[in-house]
């Protein structure tokens, strides 16, 4: 079964996917995959899932803002998932918690990367999970759900839709990093390494990235230089329209 779209026959990387074109909206249920939650949390939980940072070793980092249940139940059923490689709390606030997820290059998101897919939301709801995520058309759903399963074979697709966009913003600014600019730059925003106190630290994030401290700040810093250059400059080719 696929859905109809107007698109040309491109790679579906999400970032290379313009966020101005109708998506898919793919929901995923099941009773098993909720086991985790089921054993550390007694209360529902939402979790958003924010981008997805691909790391040199193939693996990549998930930043979760979780609400609901406690910190510790949090950190501990998202451990329990045999994908999940190693889960850390960032921050924390009454039942609102930042979550950072060290996932395998094999998992369930990986599996939705590989048709451009984009996680947006996973909620507990104290028996079963409910899993979205969007992606872009045409889109064939039967070899989403196929891969899917491949991993988690409990997850059922209940339901697809096309949502349509809010707005756009477009930039010319993420061709101009390197790729190695370019994951210390998002491992620093989405791991709090700018936020006060710093809920991460360079050598926390160096250690994800597989690189010495120095060689992370050096790749931040020219990443730095890279916004201010396309920022300040006349003919720098950032524009936004809205």
């Amino acid at each position: 079964m696929g859905i109809p779209g107007s698109r040309d026959d491109r790679g579906l990387d999400p970032e290379q996917v313009s966020t101005s074109e109708p998506r898919a909206r793919l929901e995923f249920h099941s009773r098993s995959f909720a086991e985790p939650f089921r054993a550390e949390l007694a209360s529902e939980v939402t979790v958003d899932i924010g981008p997805i940072v691909t790391l040199p070793t193939g693996n990549h980092l998930q930043f979760w803002t979780v609400s609901g249940g406690t910190a510790r139940g949090v950190v501990e059923a998202a451990s329990m998932f045999p994908t999940i490689l190693d889960a850390r709390l960032l921050a924390t606030n009454d039942d609102h918690h930042r979550v950072e997820v060290l996932g395998a290059e094999e998992s369930l998101f990986s599996a939705i990367h590989t048709f451009g897919g984009v996680p947006q939301e996973l909620v507990f709801d104290g028996e079963s999970v409910r899993f979205v995520a969007d992606f872009p058309l045409p889109l064939d759903t039967d070899a989403v759900e196929s891969r899917v399963q491949e991993v988690y074979s409990g997850l059922e697709l209940v339901s697809t839709t096309e949502v349509q966009p809010i707005g756009v913003v477009q930039t010319t600014l993420g061709e101009a990093f390197t790729d190695r600019q370019l994951t210390a730059l998002q491992l620093a925003y989405h791991g709090g390494y700018f936020e006060q106190p710093r809920q991460s630290t360079g050598a926390e994030l160096a250690d994800r990235m597989g690189i010495s401290k120095q060689a992370f700040h050096e790749h931040l810093r020219k990443a730095y230089r890279v916004v201010f250059e396309q920022f300040f400059e006349a003919d720098g080719g950032w524009r936004v329209d809205s």
